[in-house]
């Protein structure tokens, strides 16, 4: 059975398309900053956590993680908030007083995330980064 020459041809360029990726493997470069900062929740500093900028819709860039550590976080300008409008989201881990065993026979007390939703995944939080160093404190209550 002969195969018609235009599906030859679509093959051939579906195939291209996936090996360079739709247009190359170059990213479209953007602004990232330092930012640094405390968080406290109902008064106290967040012992341990995560705190997640996702930029704006309008604002080119990835979203990135820092860990909160005894109510501070870091990130350097290389790994940085991307510069403009960002969405804030934090996560506060705390133990349970339960343990579990893992894989390797070790007892780990197992931990629970207790911030609200209004500040994570239904979070309002926004800051504005800068190109420079950047302080953002937040004070959950």
């Amino acid at each position: 059975m002969r195969v018609p020459r235009f599906d030859l041809l679509l093959v051939a360029g579906l195939a291209a398309l996936t090996l360079t990726g739709c247009g190359g493997s170059e990213e479209m470069p953007y602004s990232q900053a330092e930012v640094s900062g405390t968080v406290t929740y109902q008064g106290v500093q967040l012992e341990k956590g995560l705190i997640r900028f996702v930029p704006d819709s309008n604002v080119v860039g990835k979203p990135i993680y820092a860990k909160i550590k005894q109510g501070s976080y870091q990130v350097p300008a290389d790994k940085g908030a991307c510069v403009g409008k960002n969405r804030v989201e934090i996560t506060g881990f705390r133990g349970t007083g339960k343990k579990e065993q893992t894989p390797e026979a070790e007892e780990v007390e197992i931990e629970e995330q207790y911030i609200p939703e209004k500040y994570n995944s239904q979070s309002t939080l926004t800051v504005d980064i800068q190109e420079e160093k950047n302080v953002k404190n937040f004070e959950l209550k």
